[in-house]
């Protein structure tokens, strides 16, 4: 199949997907993680004591801490996500340094963009101020470096071998549940390696693991008494069914990504089968995917193992799988496409960049409409639109949870994120200590990321009242994990209302 059709989807995919990303960046509500990544990363701090108090103080290394530090003149969080399609860019210019050097897996690149457009965790990871992105990618790259290795059984060309240890080093030095993933993504190439006594092939897949393996220890040492006071009561639910559920919805989103290209692996498996029956010296794609398939599967058990007696896994957490699973399956869509013809390949490529795209459609539409506290910040602005003299409260006792939990930079990041909002929609907060009620306006109290308590509107009434507030009555709205109680002007004595 013509090579020019292959490079044309991997252009039009990574461009629709570009697209789609900074459109859910900029029109996406911030959650409560980001504005802490918007904080730590801020400019005050120097380098040096932003390392030392916030990033090392945190559970996971402090790699995208410093890229997003690096990116903070991109401004609010929602231009500063774009930070994810350099990062995105940079993934693309790496993979295409391996297809440059092993032709043979242009196919599987373009099968993989097709994947990764039409995975809604791609538009979702890459409309975050979170190192979700960053993990997916690095999953991917990772993967489709050592399927490039494994084929050639050389490092290759300095750009394929920065490639390789670029995906290395982010794998092991983004997020815990990334470098575990990573590590056993390469193990399998590593023994069988070994076990073919194939030691310039052993060198080529060690080297930069080895390297990055040990920066991860180094900081690791750093790190480990903040995890364990960090996790001491972790909200991530333990049990076997939930790391259970995290898997199983992190692998259908991958078998959904794109119905075509799900078909088109399973044929391409098929015929690597015919081609293994044929010819036993044609077996490395198989025995690839083996790897690939051993790597995923014992890191998953790993985790699962871990979970059990330390709770650490959650959906989102498993991106960097994302992008390994998804390698495999372009794996064996790109035998399919290397066996058609040019007329049946430019079909199917077409029907699936369509299926993506459409798909894509769909994941921005869902991405931007997710839970945010722009939900209860536009509630609040749209009130004083109507009554510009109405009065807004916030209290940390509705965020104690939070703001007690480790790392220390929990403490501000609340009270930070309600005035950001509050700036964004153009409203005014009134002072902690004030207890002043509005006249002839509602009176507003106002709390985001209420994601544990879900305080009862009679519990929210009895604490203003124990604050001091001369409220009487309070009409809640609950929008997403935040809601605004409402004192009317003139409330009716004992009157407790929810819609």
């Amino acid at each position: 199949m013509s090579r020019k059709l292959h490079f044309g989807t991997i252009l039009l995919a990574a461009a629709a997907l570009a697209v789609a990303i900074a459109w859910a960046c900029l029109h996406r509500g911030p959650w409560y993680d980001e504005f802490y990544t918007q904080y730590v990363t801020r400019p005050g701090p120097g380098w040096t004591e932003a390392l030392r108090t916030s990033w090392l103080a945190d559970n996971h290394p402090p790699l995208y801490y410093a890229l997003a530090r690096a990116s903070d003149g991109l401004g609010r969080i929602e231009t500063h996500r774009l930070l994810n399609l350099a990062i995105g860019a940079c993934c693309l210019l790496a993979g295409a340094a391996i297809v440059r050097d092993v032709p043979r897996l242009l196919p599987a690149g373009a099968a993989l963009l097709l994947l990764l457009a039409g995975n809604e965790w791609t538009v979702l990871s890459g409309s975050e101020l979170r190192s979700y992105f960053l993990s997916l990618c690095a999953g991917a790259l990772l993967a489709f470096s050592l399927a490039a290795l494994a084929l050639t059984r050389e490092g290759g060309s300095i750009p394929r071998r920065l490639a390789y240890g670029a995906a290395v080093l982010i794998g092991f030095n983004t997020h815990i549940v990334t470098t575990l993933i990573a590590g056993s993504l390469i193990l399998p190439f590593l023994l069988i390696a070994a076990l073919q006594r194939d030691w310039s092939y052993f060198r080529a897949l060690l080297l930069p693991p080895l390297a990055s393996g040990l920066l991860f220890v180094a900081v690791s040492l750093v790190q480990l008494p903040h995890w364990q006071a960090n996790t001491q009561n972790f909200w991530i639910e333990g049990g076997l069914a939930s790391a259970r559920w995290s898997i199983e919805y992190a692998l259908l989103r991958c078998l959904e990504a794109n119905p075509l290209v799900l078909a088109g692996a399973i044929a391409g498996v098929a015929i690597m089968g015919r081609d293994l029956m044929r010819d036993r010296a044609a077996c490395e794609g198989i025995a690839i995917l083996a790897q690939l398939a051993a790597g995923v599967v014992l890191g998953l058990a790993l985790l699962t193992a871990i979970h059990l007696v330390h709770p650490l896994l959650i959906e989102k957490y498993l991106t960097a799988m994302v992008g390994a699973v998804s390698l495999g399956m372009a794996l064996a869509c790109g035998r399919l496409l290397r066996a058609l013809g040019p007329g049946a390949g430019a079909m199917f490529l077409g029907a699936a960049l369509l299926l993506s795209l459409w798909s894509l459609c769909d994941h921005v539409a869902r991405s931007t409409a997710r839970n945010s506290w722009y939900g209860t910040g536009r509630y609040v602005a749209d009130i004083r639109a109507t009554c510009p003299d109405t009065l807004v409260h916030v209290d940390r006792f509705w965020n104690a949870d939070v703001t007690a939990m480790s790392p220390a930079d929990n403490l501000a990041v609340a009270p930070a994120a309600y005035r950001t909002v509050a700036a964004h929609f153009g409203f005014a907060l009134e002072p902690e200590t004030s207890r002043r009620m509005a006249k002839a306006c509602p009176t507003l109290f106002w709390a985001e990321h209420d994601t544990r308590h879900r305080f009862t509107d009679a519990a929210i009434l009895a604490h203003l009242r124990a604050s001091g507030f001369a409220v009487n009555a309070i009409t809640v709205r609950r929008i997403g994990d935040g809601w605004v109680a409402m004192a009317a002007a003139r409330p009716e004595q004992g009157l407790l209302t929810s819609p």
